[in-house]
């Protein structure tokens, strides 16, 4: 009987303890103010994940929770001023995305220790804005993307396997680029692949420098940074006329026309932070906060397959978590 009467309280006690986990954690203020730094429209969606993401958790734009926002900054040199704005609407919470507005937001808020969360970094050690990713120091904390170009790659090579060399245009002195093309190299060899680099600057243009993609190239494949991947629609246009595939690490440019992708979805890492921010807004210090790894997947466009003559497997298709049909 007494041994019963144990069991039940420890069953009980593990209960209560899984429910308070549970629990959300009550938000300090009755509103706050969220500045929002992002670096070219590629995370738009993220934002709006974010956005959602705080919905869910009570808080209610124009409510309790304000966003400042004046639109993406157009290019790195200005998120410096942008960020300025934002420092003097004095917000709660800096929201950064991706890595250029992360660094900025990081460096700009050494002294106000105002926290920031950042969606998404490719590798935060390396770009200089965390030293510790269990245990961030200072004020800022986020969610990173895995160390997944590598993979990426080779799920090129599975989608098309007729693809040799494939062309990666980067941006000189990007440090998101720099981490894409180090697990690029690395992979390469194995995979089976040749890499053909070259550097794209913000004056680049695609549609009227013909000979910036190079004729002998089997694919197209975009690293994880702003400036390429803003280009998006053009990097698609060059691929439908050349009929050859183009990999990115993000779900929303498949969408736009990309052959394939492995990598991330922005909204829902947009939710994912949202959950930190209120983790922040509830009292807690942003380096109690590790920083969080986004989920991957793989990503295929049908119509593009079409377009581009290329015949998909039914083994891969089994493989995609979202086909675009």
């Amino acid at each position: 009987m007494r041994k019963s009467v144990v069991g039940a309280a420890v069953i009980l006690f593990i209960l209560l303890v899984g429910l308070y986990l549970m629990m959300p954690f009550r938000a300090a203020k009755d509103k706050y103010k969220v500045g929002v730094l992002q670096f070219t429209k590629n995370n738009l969606s993220t934002l709006q994940g974010f956005k959602d993401g705080l919905r869910e958790l009570g808080y209610h734009e124009g409510e309790n929770v304000e966003f400042v926002f004046d639109g993406p900054a157009p290019s790195k040199k200005e998120l410096g001023t942008y960020m300025l704005k934002l420092l003097e609407a004095k917000p709660d919470l800096i929201f950064a995305s991706p890595t250029p507005a992360a660094i900025v937001a990081g460096k700009m808020t050494e002294q106000s220790k105002i926290p920031v969360v950042f969606a998404p970094v490719n590798d935060p050690v390396s770009a200089g804005i965390v030293k510790n990713e269990r245990a961030p120091e200072g004020n800022i904390t986020g969610v990173r993307l895995s160390a997944s170009d590598g993979r990426r790659l080779q799920s090129l090579k599975d989608v098309v396997p007729s693809v040799n060399r494939v062309f990666i245009p980067y941006s000189p002195g990007d440090k998101s680029a720099s981490a894409s093309i180090r697990m690029l190299e690395e992979a390469a060899p194995k995979v089976g692949v040749t890499l053909v680099k070259k550097a794209f600057y913000p004056e680049t243009n695609l549609l009227l420098e013909k000979d910036y993609v190079p004729e002998n190239i089997d694919a197209i494949l975009l690293p994880r940074e702003g400036l390429v991947m803003s280009r998006i629609k053009n990097f698609v246009a060059v691929c439908f006329e050349r009929k050859v595939p183009l990999s990115t690490p993000r779900f929303k440019q498949v969408e736009a026309g990309a052959l394939t992708g492995y990598g991330f979805n922005g909204y829902e890492i947009g939710l994912q932070s949202a959950r930190m921010a209120h983790m922040v807004f509830s009292g807690t210090k942003p380096s109690s906060i590790p920083v969080e790894t986004s989920e991957d997947y793989l990503f295929i466009n049908m119509k593009t397959a079409e377009e581009i003559g290329v015949n998909i497997s039914a083994t891969v298709l089994r493989q995609a978590h979202n086909i675009v049909r």
